[in-house]
C-alpha cells in the first residue's frame, strides 16, 4: 500500500488517499474491508496499468462501499504510478467503461483538464441555519455542485445538516477577486466524505463559480483553497474557460508521498 496526500499545501494537510495494486491477496473485497478500516478519505484499487499504453484502471471504495466517482482519486493515483515506475511520466489516461480521463503528471505535480455542459443555476437561499448565508448555486462541469457564498471565513458557520436539507453535498466559499482566490470548506457524505480536505471536481466547480459571478476572473488562474474543521488545507490552481453551453477547466495540483519525505509524509 501507498498512502498518497492529494493537494496538501504540505505532507499531511491534504486529501488522504490509501492506493493498493492489485494482487492474488488484493481484491475488491479485501479493497473494501481495508476502506472500511481506513483513515483515508477513498482508497484506490489498482485493477491495471499499461505503461507503453500509458492508461490505467481503478476501482474506488471509502467506509460505505465501492463508488463510481473516480474523479477525486484520479491525480493521486496517477501519480502514485508515475513514482512507482508503473507508467511514464507525461500524459496519462485512466479507462473506465464510461470513458477516459485524460491527466498529466510528472509523479508530483497534476494536471487535469475536465470538459462538459457548463453547470450553473442559481438555487436561492437554503432553509435551516443555512438561511442567513448567501445564496446558493449549483455550478460544475458536467456534474453540479451546491455552493453557498459566504462574506468571509467559510469555517465560521455551524456545520450544516445535510440530510434535513436533502443534499448529497454542500461547500461554503468565500471569494477574493483582488487575489483571485477562492477559501472553501467541502461537505460531501452523499459521496462518502463528511468533510472533504481536497476535492479535485469541487475545485473545479469552485473555479467555473468565480468565473461566471466575476467575468473578470474568466481565464485567468484562479486559486482554490479547500480547509477543514481538522486544520487540513489544500490548494489548487485552476483555469475555466465556457463557450456558450460548454465548460473548460483545467485543475492543477500537488501530490505528495512518502518517498518525499523528511518533511512529515508516512507509509
Amino acid at each position: 500500500m501507498v498512502i498518497v496526500d492529494m493537494f496538501g499545501v504540505r505532507p499531511g494537510r491534504g486529501s488522504a488517499l490509501d492506493v493498493l495494486l492489485a494482487e492474488p491477496e488484493v481484491d475488491a473485497n479485501a479493497a473494501a474491508a481495508h476502506a472500511r478500516g481506513s483513515a483515508a478519505d477513498e482508497t484506490v484499487l489498482v485493477t491495471g496499468h499499461d505503461r507503453a499504453g500509458r492508461t490505467f484502471g481503478t476501482r474506488v471504495f471509502n467506509s460505505g462501499g465501492e463508488t463510481p466517482f473516480a474523479t477525486h482519486s484520479l491525480a493521486g493515483a496517477a501519480a502514485c504510478l508515475v513514482r512507482r515506475g508503473l507508467l511514464e511520466p507525461g500524459d496519462v489516461e485512466r479507462d473506465s467503461d464510461t470513458g477516459r480521463q485524460r491527466l498529466w503528471t510528472d509523479g508530483h505535480e497534476v494536471r487535469v483538464p475536465l470538459a462538459g455542459p457548463a453547470v450553473f443555476e442559481r438555487v436561492g437561499r437554503l432553509p435551516g441555519g443555512l438561511a442567513s448565508l448567501g445564496a446558493a448555486v449549483t455550478a460544475g462541469v458536467g456534474r453540479g455542485f451546491t455552493l453557498v457564498r459566504v462574506a468571509d471565513d467559510p469555517l465560521a458557520p455551524p456545520v450544516p445538516d445535510l440530510a434535513r436539507l436533502d443534499r448529497t453535498d454542500l461547500t461554503l466559499f468565500a471569494w477574493d477577486a483582488g487575489r483571485a482566490e477562492v477559501r472553501a470548506r467541502v461537505f460531501a457524505p452523499g459521496f462518502g466524505i463528511p468533510e472533504d480536505a481536497g476535492c479535485l471536481p469541487v475545485a473545479a466547480a469552485l473555479a467555473l463559480a468565480a468565473a461566471t459571478l466575476d467575468p473578470a476572473a474568466r481565464e485567468a488562474p484562479i486559486v482554490v483553497r479547500q480547509v477543514t474543521g481538522r486544520g487540513t488545507e489544500s490548494v489548487f490552481t485552476c483555469t475555466a474557460a465556457v463557450r456558450g453551453d460548454a465548460a473548460r477547466v483545467r485543475v492543477d495540483g500537488r501530490v505528495w508521498m512518502a518517498t518525499d519525505d523528511e518533511r512529515g509524509g508516512t507509509t
